[in-house]
């Protein structure tokens, strides 16, 4: 252990989310220990935060990637509390609970309700009463490994799992579940038929649980539903970017922008990274890049852990964000927006209706909308030019909205390698990659290639596994306790 009075160097490479609030934390760790310290933030480009950022332009908050998270997340509300950035919170319009499926043609309100549910018109009667035999269903008395297609399948019927689990999947991962792993994506899903026997089974008892707590039938706000975490949708007044634009502000004298890290290496018990040429030395190192870049930095740490970093696999993404005056819709937009089931075969993931979403993002009259594109589906729409991609998302609002004008203001973000896709095996990749840690005090890996791609989930990496590259100096890890 190096005594108290030497200097303490971490090294954060990436300055993303993920890495800009592990260095938030880290710092406040060693600061409150009063530990001396130095604390080096490495990033490739010339801005921070990856693709959480915002472009304000003419009154409207475009968003690169991100639009927001949810609220209940204590790592978020202490991090935002921290920042000074709580008066600019901003929750999502209560018209963002109705959501929609553009499928044959025409738009479909998600059903959320028994009532909804019975009366909608994208499953069939014998659809709709498969996924009431859900109840019935055995539950697996193993946790081996499988896919969310094949958990669909088997408790709630093909139908349903075509019809809405897919493009509930695709509107996260962008993913294709017939390869995604049901405990790595929604390990909820998978511990509420361990637990209770089912979906339903799990809903039937927390509701009971609520109601017999405190007389009344109320939504646990720290349990959520199959799907996660429950919530609402948050954003800041100048939008995600705000966050990290803030984070990158007041960590201004610890990151070197620019600085592209080429490899680390381990050395005489110090860990050695490799920038512009240079080499230093750092006691810790947090490594918040994307796992196929991170595998390609650590080669010379270690030759396996860059191969199980390099296997997790990548869709990528483009966000056209598509501005139109409100008069031109036949209809006011109220809604979170659409998804679209795979079988349609519309080169688009779906649709978010912004400015329904949060209104303070486009001027009045003005309709905000962010259509996406891409995935573990449709690979090819990302070589395409922004002239083909702006005409494919005019396509598709006209087709679902009824939209013909063309719109006021067009911008396109691409992110080739955008989402991490979490596919089968990736419990046991994040394992190895965790053992290594282990065996090498000082590592660790945080972001949204691990443990889960929400901007919440980046955070609380952040703040429970970043700090444990102290705990070989004496260091109490705070922030995640």
């Amino acid at each position: 252990m190096i005594p108290n009075n030497e200097r303490l160097r971490v090294a954060v490479i990436g300055g993303g989310i993920a890495g800009l609030s592990a260095a938030w934390w880290l710092r406040s760790i060693m600061r409150e220990a009063g530990r001396r310290h130095e604390l080096v933030v490495y990033e490739q480009q010339d801005v921070c935060g990856g693709a959480a950022r915002t472009t304000n332009v003419a009154g409207l908050s475009l968003e690169h990637g991100p639009n927001g998270w949810l609220s209940g997340e204590p790592l978020m509300a202490r991090l935002i509390a921290e920042l000074g950035l709580t008066p600019q919170l901003c929750q999502a319009d209560a018209a963002a609970k109705n959501r929609f499926l553009f499928t044959g043609g025409r738009l479909h309100r998600v059903p959320t309700t028994p009532g909804q549910f019975l009366k909608t018109a994208l499953l069939g009667p014998a659809e709709k009463l498969r996924v009431g035999m859900e109840y019935f269903v055995p539950r697996r008395s193993d946790d081996a490994d499988e896919t969310i297609f094949e958990f669909g399948c088997r408790r709630l019927g093909r139908g349903f799992t075509d019809t809405l689990l897919d493009p509930m999947v695709s509107g996260v991962f962008a993913g294709d579940i017939r390869r995604l792993s049901l405990p790595a994506t929604f390990p909820v899903m998978r511990s509420m038929e361990r637990e209770y026997g089912g979906l339903f089974r799990a809903l039937f008892s927390r509701r009971r649980s609520a109601r017999q707590r405190d007389g009344r039938m109320h939504d646990e706000p720290a349990r959520g539903g199959p799907a996660g975490p429950s919530g609402t949708l948050t954003t800041l007044q100048g939008g995600v970017g705000l966050l990290t634009q803030t984070l990158a502000n007041r960590l201004q004298p610890h990151i070197r922008r620019h600085c592209e890290v080429t490899a680390v290496a381990h050395e005489h018990d110090r860990f050695v990274v490799q920038a512009r040429g240079r080499a230093e030395g750092f006691d810790a190192v947090v490594m918040a890049v994307p796992a196929w870049r991170a595998g390609a930095i650590v080669e010379p740490l270690d030759r396996k852990l860059a191969e199980t970093l390099r296997d997790i696999p990548f869709a990528g993404v483009t966000v056209v964000c598509h501005a139109y005056p409100e008069n031109v819709l036949s209809a006011r937009l109220s809604g979170f927006g659409y998804l679209i089931p795979r079988r349609d075969r519309i080169r688009a993931l779906g649709c978010l209706w912004t400015s329904s979403i949060f209104p303070h993002q486009a001027p009045p009259g003005t309709v905000l909308l962010r259509t996406i594109f891409g995935g573990a589906h449709d690979p090819d729409v990302l070589a395409l030019p922004d002239e083909r991609l702006q005409e494919l998302a005019a396509d598709v609002t006209r087709a679902a909205l009824g939209l013909h004008a063309p719109p006021v203001h067009c911008r396109i973000f691409r992110h080739p390698l955008g989402i991490a896709q979490y596919t089968l095996g990736h419990r046991e990749r994040i394992a190895q990659i965790d053992r290594v840690c282990d065996a090498l005090p000082g590592l660790a890996f945080v972001g949204a290639s691990y443990r889960g791609v929400s901007l919440n989930r980046c955070v609380r990496d952040a703040g429970t596994v970043a700090p444990r590259v102290l705990v070989p100096f004496g260091l109490h890890t705070d922030p995640g306790d």
